[in-house]
């Protein structure tokens, strides 16, 4: 009987043990939310894609996205903060001859290319700064906390590369090669240019990497391909796509290299190299090894992280993959598709409507 006492106090003490455990888990909203997953992944539910708001797509417009939940969309020179449903929170009209949008992870520049009037906004609207470089830039983009423009003159083409400051750090000049793209790392102390080289009668590309005050650690020639996507790995080891192979580079060496038919689209997670080809995305290692394939009867073109899934999108499909498992159909008339949080935005010919996951009743 004292045995039955103790055993029972004892399975108490896990219950209650287990309880808080769970308790401390799920006092944050994403445990929850991946809780929430689990258990809907354990019952088998369908999902769906439920719409949430929409509006006409009356004027031409020239670009869109969505930051949590606000709409900011560009054209006639003019900038809007909308809700969902296209009301209104603020707009902003310019006076630019050549206008270029880029929408950063957290800011939205707004340029003109003929004078380098450059304006960042966040995502209320609210002006973060203004930079006026007084030459022309021929591209813009945020890389990390850095800001990358690129010029292009007749011989000699520059990328300058600014801090989360907007201080330059890097400023690198090339005559008579083309600068295909340019990133830098998360904390600003390395950057890595893709270069196009036919001055030797061959289509070349080269990789230069450089470190702090301009420092050069490195140089890659790649003979008969166009690397058009490069990254850093958080331990600055470079992932480099061209136009058909995957590249894996460690100090100045390729460590590892895969080809791929019809190559799409590329996502770089924190250890994981998600590939977008032919109907098939794939997931590797950093060692090289394949550890996910999916294939897909449908033709995508284009992968975004969404609520540790991920979002396929083509002409008139979108599908979310969740592991090995394609979770989610839908068809649509699609011009471009973003996602922010839990929310999707689908841009139309007709109509800008924004989504969200859902079980299907």
């Amino acid at each position: 009987m004292e045995e039955n006492k103790k055993s029972s106090l004892k399975g108490f003490k896990i219950f209650i043990m287990v309880f808080l455990i769970l308790s401390i888990f799920l006092l944050r909203e994403e445990n929850q939310k991946r809780l929430a997953k689990i258990l809907d992944f354990i019952g088998g539910k369908e999902k769906v894609l439920k719409l949430v708001n929409s509006f006409e797509n009356e004027d031409d417009i020239q670009n869109i996205n969505i930051y949590n939940e606000t709409v900011v969309k560009y054209n006639n020179n003019k900038i809007s903060f909308m809700e969902t449903d296209g009301t209104l929170i603020m707009e902003k009209e310019f006076n630019f001859e050549d206008p270029f949008v880029h929408y950063g992870d957290k800011h939205i520049y707004v340029m003109d290319k003929s004078t380098g009037d450059i304006y960042s906004f966040d995502k209320d609207g609210k002006t973060i700064d203004k930079l006026q470089f007084g030459e022309e830039i021929f591209n813009l983009k945020e890389s990390h906390q850095n800001l990358i423009y690129h010029i292009k003159n007749s011989d000699v083409e520059s990328i300058k590369i600014l801090d989360k400051d907007r201080v330059v750090f890097g400023n690198y000049s090339y005559e008579d090669k083309n600068i295909l793209t340019c990133v830098s790392n998360i904390n600003g102390t390395r950057a890595a240019i893709s270069l196009l080289n036919l001055n030797e009668g061959i289509l070349k590309s080269q990789i230069e990497y450089y470190g702090e005050n301009k420092e050069k650690l490195g140089s890659l020639d790649i003979e008969g391909e166009i690397v058009v996507y490069l990254n850093f790995t958080s331990k600055n080891e470079i992932i480099a796509l061209s136009d058909r192979s995957l590249y894996f580079i460690k100090d100045d060496k390729i460590m590892w290299k895969k080809e791929f038919d019809l190559m799409k689209d590329i996502y770089l997670g924190k250890d994981k190299i998600y590939i977008l080809y032919s109907n098939y995305l794939e997931t590797i290692d950093f060692n090289g090894n394949t550890e996910e394939k999916i294939g897909f009867t449908e033709d995508y073109k284009k992968i975004l992280p969404f609520e540790q899934r991920f979002l396929l999108y083509g002409d008139d499909n979108i599908a979310i993959v969740e592991g090995k498992k394609e979770i989610l159909k839908h068809n649509d008339n699609i011009i471009e598709v973003f996602t922010s949080k839990d929310q999707i935005l689908i841009w139309g010919p007709e109509e800008i409507k924004t989504y969200r996951i859902s079980n299907k009743k």
